[in-house]
């Protein structure tokens, strides 16, 4: 309890405890930039220990981003667990400003500039293994938003099966790459790991008979037999796309589909090579309004998007204490599972005090009584069928293009999220939450028809 908030405060964490604190060693810049902190004396004796427990908490609580926002004459911390955010301690505004810079400047970024976004990362270790740590910073009133992220590189995703993707994705990026035209795009949240995504997908490429590059900036991630292409300085990025075609390029993958310009070359260059990439949208649906919107013709984005692929993160039931259950099969015909379905899981309920004694069972040490830990991926696919370019030609709206998919019987997230349930590593309550309605104005959600069976005997 690096900040001392939770069940003890700051005057109840002794000396032993303090020592068996274990903290992150940052070990440099990821774009090898030296910090230079005897330059920066001032800053480092006011930010550096805070910045290394704060990260140090964080990755100790298995946090997926951590942000910090200033407020007024003081700073808020929260912690994204698992996709769930919880709140972290609060810091005077001018110890939150070290912390930034002094991130920033092991980062290998610019610790003057303040007023422009900066995007950068350290190399690390906890414990026995790496972790990479991306550092993002944003202007904001009141001063820097500043965005951690953590990658632990002891798991390493590099294949389509690492990310459990199914077949029917696998098998349609595949055969739309080797066309060796059109755009495929990869759609998912910010901060949602869509880059992981997007390159364990680029691997469903058949490299052997297709030549591809990658061309932006993916880090200190690889993508085997997938090389980076660099490009010549002063050349414009159509001179780059000539220069991969001289070399026999059949496809690239652009590091992003987050800025237009990027977007409008896709489509612009999309009968020369397959184009991939990833864009940061709600689903496939609203990525396919936001190329409508960006090329400003539909029928050059019917003429020349193949497919999109969304993602989505989903909780997974801790496998320490998930409780299993007898579905009924008014239950499973509610839901959309196989009535021979013989067994679901669940997170179990509290624990009750013991009567004699009334003491409360300790947490399950895996997930500390949350019920779930880590997160699993799921997908829907929108294949660019005569129907869909149909109802993007007529106007329609995201929802409208759901709809139609739907219809089509393509994959949704739902229908990937069912297949998880039912292998048991993740519960209904979890879909509850993923795929819950928002809350009407006229008052709150009703409540789940779903009720909770007994468990199993």
């Amino acid at each position: 309890m690096i900040f001392g908030f939770g069940k003890k405060n700051a005057a109840q964490v002794d000396d032993e405890e303090e020592e068996e604190m274990e903290y992150v060693l940052f070990q440099g810049a990821v774009n090898g930039k030296d910090a230079n902190l005897d330059e920066n004396k001032k800053l480092a004796a006011a930010g550096l220990a805070a910045a290394k427990e704060l990260v140090s908490d964080a990755v100790g609580r298995r946090s997926d981003v951590t942000k910090l926002e200033p407020q007024g004459d003081k700073a808020v911390t929260s912690f994204q667990v698992d996709g769930i955010r919880k709140p972290g301690p609060k810091f005077p505004i001018q110890k939150a400003n070290a912390i930034t810079q002094v991130l920033k400047l092991l980062a290998g970024l610019d610790i003057e500039v303040k007023d422009k976004p900066q995007l950068g990362g350290i190399k690390a270790t906890f414990k026995d293994y790496k972790i990479e740590i991306t550092i993002k910073s944003a202007p904001v009133k009141g001063g820097e938003l500043l965005t951690i992220m953590y990658r632990n590189l002891k798991i390493n995703r590099q294949k389509p099966d690492d990310i459990g993707a199914p077949d029917i994705v696998k098998k349609t990026v595949r055969d739309y790459t080797s066309q060796k035209k059109g755009v495929i795009a990869f759609a998912g949240p910010p901060e949602s790991g869509l880059t992981t995504t997007a390159l364990c997908l680029l691997r469903c490429v058949d490299v052997y008979l297709y030549q591809g590059f990658i061309l932006g900036n993916i880090g200190t991630r690889e993508v085997v037999n997938v090389p980076i292409f660099k490009p010549e300085e002063g050349h414009s990025i159509d001179t780059t796309i000539d220069r991969i075609k001289r070399n026999d390029g059949d496809l690239i993958f652009f590091d992003t589909f987050n800025n237009q310009d990027n977007i409008k070359t896709a489509f612009r260059r999309a009968m020369d090579l397959a184009v991939l990439s990833e864009i940061n949208s709600a689903d496939a649906a609203d990525a396919i309004i936001k190329f409508c919107d960006v090329v400003g013709d539909r029928s050059i984005v019917c003429e020349h998007l193949k497919c999109v692929v969304g993602h989505k993160l989903i909780r997974k039931l801790c496998t320490k204490c998930k409780e299993a259950f007898r579905p009924s099969p008014k239950l499973l015909a509610q839901i959309g599972l196989p009535e021979e379905t013989k067994t679901l899981y669940r997170k179990p309920e509290p624990a009750e005090p013991d009567p004699k004694t009334g003491e409360v069972p300790p947490p399950c040490p895996s997930c500390d009584d949350a019920g779930f830990r880590t997160r699993a991926m799921i997908f829907e696919l929108i294949d660019i069928t005569d129907g869909i370019k149909e109802v993007i030609m007529s106007g329609g709206d995201a929802a409208a293009i759901r709809a139609q998919a739907k219809k089509e019987k393509q994959l949704t997230f739902q229908q990937d999220a069912l297949r998880l349930v039912a292998d048991g590593t993740t519960g209904l309550e979890e879909l509850q939450r993923i795929f819950r309605p928002p809350t009407p104005a006229g008052g709150p959600a009703k409540k789940s028809v779903v009720k909770r069976p007994p468990p199993k005997d």
